[in-house]
């Protein structure tokens, strides 16, 4: 009897497995126009609907993809700054940089940088003073991770400086446990220019932030972060860096609002559009990131 031959699968055919999956239609997506709906990216990956979904579903729920309702799908949060990671950097992140070295030199500390992305903010630069006393005073912290505008400094200098509207919105969509920031708090962020926390994302770490704001009309495209555990920088001397810190953000502001223009959409998810940056100059990236 005749052994029935099995044709190879071709390279192209996705994988059965659930993450590659995933990561097949994340690929697919970053080369059609978007949005794209589900019937298109189904096709394109050669998925039945509900494995595109389900694909697209774990992707959202990361931060890699957006849903836009009946508008479909679009790479998201962390999709942009891994493309900032493993690319040229964006423009804006390349003239971060220099202004983040000095800030981290100026505390012996790190110092980041936080784009918005609908209700959270994404690191996508990261810095480490050589002047830290140790590692352990500059934690890693990888570029990517998102974190809801509730929670930390560099979420809430940016909730902080929302309208009233949007900011409710916000905070009435956060997840369960999610810190609720009461109006008399983000209004002290506003009235002071910058927002301090302690541990709030990370236990023993301190951070002070303030705002990056379009000149125009003081929309928070971003932030700027400074950390360090609690030992190096306790509350008073995270409150005597804010001068620098506020002037700091006032220079790169005017540049980033620049690049992303001045659709208030795009600046609702300001990593999304950044990507379309992604292959102008910029400098080599770095493996990993203390902040």
């Amino acid at each position: 009897m005749t052994k029935a031959v099995v044709p190879r699968r071709e390279a192209s055919e996705p994988s059965t497995g659930a993450a590659l999956r995933a990561l097949h239609v994340l690929e697919q997506l970053a080369g059609m126009e978007q949005p794209a709906g589900l019937p298109a990216i189904a096709a394109r990956t050669q998925l039945s609907k509900s494995k595109a979904y389900r694909a697209l579903r774990a992707l959202q729920e990361a931060g890699f993809v957006d849903h836009l309702g009946h508008g479909g799908y679009r790479l998201g949060t962390r999709s942009a700054a891994l493309a900032s990671l493993i690319g040229s950097r964006p423009a804006v992140v390349h003239a971060a940089r220099p202004v983040l070295i000095q800030l981290a030199n100026l505390a012996s500390a790190g110092a980041a940088l936080h784009l918005r992305s609908g209700n959270h903010r994404v690191l996508v630069l990261g810095v480490v003073s050589a002047k830290a006393p140790t590692e352990a005073a500059a934690p890693r912290v990888p570029v990517g991770e998102r974190a809801p505008l509730t929670s930390g400094c560099g979420g809430t200098a940016i909730l902080a400086h929302l309208g009233p509207a949007e900011a409710d919105a916000v905070i009435r969509a956060r997840q369960r446990g999610e810190p609720r920031p009461s109006r008399s708090f983000l209004a002290r962020i506003r009235a002071d220019g910058y927002a301090v926390s302690f541990s709030a994302n990370h236990p023993g770490l301190n951070g002070i932030a303030a705002p990056l704001l379009d000149p125009i009309d003081a929309f928070p495209l971003g932030s700027i972060a400074i950390a360090a555990r609690d030992a190096q920088l306790p509350e008073q001397a995270l409150r005597q860096l804010s001068g620098p810190l506020i002037a700091a953000c006032a220079r790169l502001a005017p540049r980033l609002a620049k690049v992303l223009g001045p659709n208030s959409s795009a600046r609702r998810a300001t990593l999304d559009v950044t990507i379309q940056d992604a292959h102008r100059g910029g400098v080599s990236p770095k493996r990993t990131t203390r902040v």
